[in-house]
């Protein structure tokens, strides 16, 4: 499945597979935008099948209700409701228009690279472990942003070769630079989310 999705402040387009011999992803993703921000969210049900699903799914219900709140208070409901579930990984990026900042707060590998204009490559650091429903801490980091800032979010089953990076350009649509990086992807053997955006 291909996505593309042309917002006024950015455009963007995801890929997502499941697992060989699957119907179902475990992997799930959100994005909203309002007049304030842009919200990004990818979640990695543990394991694969349904019932990865459904914890992946748990996550985005929370996140569809209350974007509006801050990421790390999206993240501690998003876990509170992980409670009897096999538990996510989970990124949240929040675009903030009014400040040109993205909030980003993660747990898991659930991986994110920002790709400046002046060619800079950034990469926050991801927390370890996932959400299961226990107290947990979140961190987040600020991130300054501004026009023709490429990002990339992917999951696990994405088998990320550095040459990619060459692919990310803000001289190209997320449609392309997709399509390009699917077409040299190796098959995984795992659900497969690969996100890219571009602000305009």
């Amino acid at each position: 499945m291909i996505e593309h999705q042309v917002l006024k402040e950015m455009d963007i387009s995801i890929y997502q597979v499941a697992k060989k011999g699957n119907w179902c992803s475990g992997d799930a993703f959100y994005t909203v935008r309002t007049d304030s921000y842009i919200l990004c969210a990818m979640a990695d049900g543990l394991g694969s099948g349904e019932e990865a699903m459904s914890a992946s799914s748990a996550a985005m219900s929370v996140i569809k209700k209350d974007h509006d709140l801050d990421t790390e208070s999206l993240m501690d409901k998003c876990n509170q409701v992980m409670w009897g579930t096999r538990g996510v990984v989970l990124t949240i990026l929040k675009f903030d228009f009014r400040s040109d900042v993205i909030e980003y707060t993660n747990v898991g590998n659930i991986s994110c690279t920002f790709y400046k204009p002046s060619g800079e490559l950034y990469r926050p650091v991801p927390v370890r472990g996932y959400l299961s429903g226990k107290k947990k801490k979140f961190k987040t980091q600020r991130i300054p942003y501004e026009k023709d800032t490429v990002f990339i979010i992917y999951s696990d089953g994405v088998v990320f070769d550095p040459v990619y990076h060459a692919l990310f350009s803000k001289k190209d649509t997320p449609e392309r630079m997709l399509n390009r990086v699917v077409d040299l992807m190796e098959e995984s053997n795992d659900d497969t989310t690969l996100l890219v955006g571009k602000v305009n």
